[in-house]
């Protein structure tokens, strides 16, 4: 897709289809992107939801942030931040955790999180390296600078 094209679609608010998943594979539950960020692939920042049940493209989800896989990815020996952040779904009323969310990262999930991406990549004929997983705080921080990525490329 052309840029002009790209840029076109950006500005219509409406979500695009990029590519069908390969027969049999499909995300870790809701994967979807945090507005107003921009990462450095140049895409809003990544987000993995951590619910039970499923829900539809362009749902909103308000979110408790429980870490964020850090990871760049490496295409025609190119490397890019592209980190994956994980949260869990909030009630809107009540700002508490759905029922049957985890409250925190658990280890095997993150592995199982990182073992899928680096899979999914790979058919795109890239490469996907965790560097490290970390908490909410460098969560936080890294959002905080996608933000101000973000606001930069819009006054421009």
């Amino acid at each position: 897709m052309s840029r002009e094209h790209q840029a076109g679609y950006e500005k219509s608010d409406l979500f695009v289809f990029d590519k069908a998943l390969p027969i049999g594979q499909s995300f870790p539950f809701d994967f979807g992107f945090l507005p107003s960020t921009v990462g450095d692939d140049g895409d809003p920042l990544d987000v993995l939801i951590l619910a039970e049940q499923p829900t539809f493209t362009g749902c909103l989800i308000i979110a408790k942030l429980l870490g964020v896989i850090e990871a760049e990815q490496i295409e025609n020996q190119e490397r890019k931040r592209n980190d994956r952040f994980v949260a869990v779904p909030l009630e809107v009323k009540t700002e508490k955790i759905v029922a049957g969310s985890p409250h925190r990262l658990d280890p095997g999930i993150i592995e199982n999180i990182a073992k899928f991406f680096v899979a999914y990549n790979q058919l795109q004929g890239r490469q996907f390296r965790v560097l490290r997983a970390t908490g909410p705080g460098r969560g936080l921080t890294l959002i905080e600078e996608g933000t101000k990525k973000a606001l930069r490329s819009k006054r421009k």
